[in-house]
């Protein structure tokens, strides 16, 4: 990286729009629950009912990380569940910016970018194809298989160390308050955060992408 000023983009909610206002919320975590029962149906041999009664439990013992609950409580290997459950098709499942391409190629001129997600490559990926911007991040992308993740408050950190940025050099732009904005402003990363509602946490509170043109001028 030869620039002196990072943004850290995320993903799902923040380089595209999230149908429901929230992960949580829209259609495609209900897709990936869907794929999670059929794939415990497949690598446990459980039928339907059987097997949504071991996401209800791995839930409430684990919350969102599903992956880590099927490996510690079933020995199920996390990535082969990434690449079955993840590997969805964005384009009925996200709304596109129109003017994102443009909006990236002249913020890239002055600052270096880097994806930080907990979603899997395998997704990651599949969206950056489907919004054209593979370009921007490539070589960029931290993604949350591992057990280091934003949710873990352990992911902002070491990218600092990665890439030798001071936190006053770099920007944080994501649509969660607890995983994308309070981390980082713990560090003294300026923060932005993407939502129709306003943050009183994060710097700076815009609605949608189109937004960062004006704020960063």
């Amino acid at each position: 990286m030869n620039k002196n000023k990072l943004i850290i983009f995320d993903l799902d909610g923040t380089l595209y729009k999230l149908d429901g206002g929230s992960f949580l919320n829209s259609k495609l975590n209900k897709k990936i629950l869907k794929n999670v029962v059929k794939y415990i149906q497949k690598k446990l041999k459980k039928n339907k009912k059987e097997a949504e009664i071991i996401l209800k439990k791995i839930k409430k013992k684990y919350g969102e990380n599903i992956s880590i609950g099927l490996e510690n409580d079933f020995k199920i290997n996390r990535y082969d569940y990434f690449n079955f459950v993840w590997d969805i098709q964005p384009s009925q499942y996200i709304k596109k910016y129109p003017n994102l391409k443009k909006i990236l190629a002249k913020l890239n001129k002055n600052y270096e970018f880097v994806l930080m997600s907990d979603a899997p490559c395998i997704w990651i990926n599949n969206v950056l194809n489907e919004l054209d911007i593979n370009i921007f991040f490539k070589n960029k992308i931290f993604s949350g298989e591992g057990n280091k993740r934003k949710i873990f408050n352990n992911r902002f950190d070491e990218l600092i160390k990665k890439y030798n940025f001071k936190p006053e050099q770099i920007v944080t732009i994501g649509d969660q308050e607890e995983s994308d904005i309070i981390p980082a402003k713990k560090l003294g990363i300026k923060t932005i955060y993407i939502n129709n509602k306003k943050s009183k946490i994060a710097d700076v509170s815009i609605k949608n992408l189109e937004n960062l043109e004006s704020i960063f001028n």
